[in-house]
């Protein structure tokens, strides 16, 4: 399976980004998974029923639809075991929004003119491939894409 991290400031276009490389792979045949990482304990649909169930201190509220089933854990994330899970599953492809701080191959993605010109050694990145700025680079980013996910190595 591989993995890209796709790391950036806030409002510097990630989930843009990582939806254009969902549907690149889907057209492409592809499996993937996506995983968000959100920096507040919030209840995700607090205002639906599952959200409610998940609000009253069920430990898993599934809803399951015609074609989908959501599922709501009451745990704490691991992230090596959520992509070690995905992997057991057949998925090609994970796309992680955040969890800069891990070691996995990303991307970083600035936004200049509201984040200045990042050096991203001065925010202790590791493992960055490539840098882009989404006002000008949102088409090099989805080249670059597409030449790193037709890549053979799984990572």
């Amino acid at each position: 399976m591989k993995i890209l991290q796709v790391t950036g400031y806030k409002n510097a276009g990630k989930t843009t980004m990582i939806e254009r490389m969902v549907r690149q792979l889907k057209e492409r045949g592809k499996t993937v998974a996506v995983i968000k990482h959100h920096h507040l304990d919030t209840e995700a649909f607090s205002s639906t029923d599952s959200g409610r169930f998940t609000g009253a201190g069920a430990d898993h509220s599934i809803l399951n639809t015609p074609g989908r089933t959501v599922e709501t854990n009451r745990e704490t994330p691991d992230l090596k075991r959520q992509l070690q899970r995905l992997e057991h599953q057949g998925i090609e492809f994970a796309l992680i929004e955040g969890y800069k701080n891990d070691d996995f191959q990303k991307i970083f993605l600035r936004y200049s003119s509201v984040e200045g010109h990042t050096n991203v050694e001065e925010i202790g990145l590791s493992n960055v491939l490539k840098t882009f700025d989404i006002r000008y680079d949102e088409e090099r980013i989805m080249k670059w894409f597409e030449e790193w996910s037709a890549g053979d190595e799984a990572i």
